[in-house]
């Protein structure tokens, strides 16, 4: 362990010395580059500088962060969405069903409702899939999702207090 620690603390120090040997001061708007072998990188996509200065941020830049991270919300919206209509199944597993939709011939639920519930979720999930492509509805997917996972997380609390029929 010791032998880790003192590894790690060699390449953390040699790092760290040579980014202070080797470093250069930001050049500045309009300075001319002192070294004898200057090269000056081509830009590689639209908006990205290859100076020692921050580029502006552009609009785009700013609205493709927003649909990524409205993306990935939504993306653990179904995964919200997905796991609160699980824990519901299983919690409601050979209990009695409220609802006769679900219910098995006992009145309990069952495979039948297991499988009606699992179709259900899958279809909303691809119908989404489907549409991914329409930026402006992923917002409203991933409300939809987290409200309809809360209404599933609140009847699965609710049936764990259910016994099951003997």
């Amino acid at each position: 362990m010791l032998r880790l620690v003192l590894r790690s603390a060699a390449a953390l120090l040699l790092a760290a010395s040579t980014g202070i040997l080797f470093a250069q001061s930001i050049a500045n708007p309009g300075q001319i580059a002192t070294a004898p072998n200057a090269v000056l990188l081509p830009s590689l996509a639209p908006g990205v500088s290859s100076s020692a200065v921050d580029p502006e941020t552009s609009i785009l830049t700013i609205e493709e962060r927003h649909d990524r991270k409205v993306n990935r919300i939504w993306v653990a919206s179904m995964l919200a969405m997905g796991a609160a209509t699980a824990l519901d199944s299983g919690s409601s597993w050979g209990k009695r069903e409220g609802n006769p939709l679900l219910a098995s011939s006992d009145g309990t639920f069952g495979a039948k409702g297991l499988s009606i519930k699992t179709g259900v979720a899958v279809s909303l999930i691809a119908s989404e899939i489907l549409l991914r492509h329409h930026k402006d509805l992923n917002s409203k997917f991933a409300i939809g999702n987290f409200v309809e996972a809360a209404i599933f997380g609140g009847v699965a609390i609710h049936n764990i207090s259910i016994t099951a029929p003997k």
